[in-house]
């Protein structure tokens, strides 16, 4: 019986990137035969036009990984291949494959993918997981994982002596100051949109403030002064208006407010918009303690049903 190869574009640059690629190239088919990896340095012979037999072979493969090193991650060529690989395949079928760097420190176009660590067993595993549910004729997962744990420790070893043996690169890693400062500027963000709800507020009651100190990034201080009694309908108008900024306006469906001892809203939403009030659910519990509403988020597509009452959140 002949199986149908799946072909994998192996991309690199420097003398690191290109052993690891040619490790990964000659590992990738014990894990499942029908693999067949590509990588220039190993499959291009002499006297061939390198440009057109690598655009050949990009328009042929199914899968691509990058492997990505501390000093090359902003060589041209490896984000030359990369935006070739994402045009031909989507961002779901291109994994940069890190070396000898952590995600943190990854920069430049190929953030927007899903690395893979090479470091973790358990990162390489769901990387090759990936490949075979894509590939035609995938391995049986069982059988897979069996494979895998044989000749994981082959492919680490490699992999570590390559690091090992890999000068001290010179590519700064990115400083704790670096990472805080991005912090202070996401909450900055946040206090201004905070600011422009409580504008809405203050037109109404005047007597809504809060005060923001950020004086360094080791330092953020946020106290906010007790909204007055407000009537049932303004309550209702508030909590809407905060709601839209943490669930998004686009992905709510229809909104219901019932006016009772304790009013509550309840929200029809997209998938998308109970996604985010799930990743958002303290700052909407948060909103149901502000303004004493019951709140309740429900999709549009399946039963899922979120709730939010005051003092007590409920998911």
């Amino acid at each position: 019986m002949r199986y149908e190869a799946m072909k994998i574009f192996i991309s690199w640059s420097g003398a690191a990137g290109s052993k690891c690629a040619e490790e990964l190239r000659d590992w990738l088919p014990y894990i499942n035969p029908t693999l067949s990896p590509f990588v220039s340095s190993r499959d291009i012979s002499k006297g061939e036009r390198g440009l057109p037999k690598i655009a050949s072979e990009l328009k042929d493969c199914a899968f691509g990984i990058v492997c990505v090193t501390r000093d090359n991650q902003a060589a041209p060529w490896i984000n030359f291949e990369s935006g070739a690989l994402s045009r031909e395949l989507g961002e779901s079928m291109l994994a940069p494959f890190l070396l000898d760097l952590d995600v943190k420190d990854l920069e430049g176009p190929l953030t927007q993918f899903q690395a893979t660590d090479s470091r973790h067993k358990d990162e390489v595993w769901a990387l090759v997981e990936s490949i075979n549910e894509k590939s035609e004729t995938s391995v049986d997962p069982g059988r897979l994982l069996v494979t895998f744990n044989r000749f994981w420790g082959d492919l680490d070893e490699k992999l570590s002596a390559i690091r090992e043996a890999a000068p001290e690169s010179a590519t700064p890693i990115r400083e704790t100051p670096d990472i805080l400062n991005e912090l202070v500027a996401l909450i900055r963000e946040q206090s201004g949109r905070i600011q422009r709800l409580e504008g809405v507020i203050n037109e109404k009651t005047g007597q809504f403030t809060s005060n923001y100190t950020i004086n360094d990034p080791r330092e953020v201080v946020i106290e906010a002064d007790s909204p007055p009694r407000m009537r049932s309908n303004d309550r209702l108008d508030f909590t809407r208006t905060e709601l839209s900024e943490l669930i998004g306006a686009d992905n709510i469906v229809r909104w219901r407010a019932q006016h009772r001892k304790k009013p509550e809203v309840e929200v029809l939403c997209t998938m998308e918009g109970v996604a985010r009030a799930r990743s958002n659910s303290g700052a909407i519990g948060a909103v149901a303690n502000r303004y004493g509403v019951v709140i309740t988020v429900e999709s549009t597509k399946d039963n899922t049903r979120l709730g939010w009452t005051p003092e007590e959140s409920v998911s």
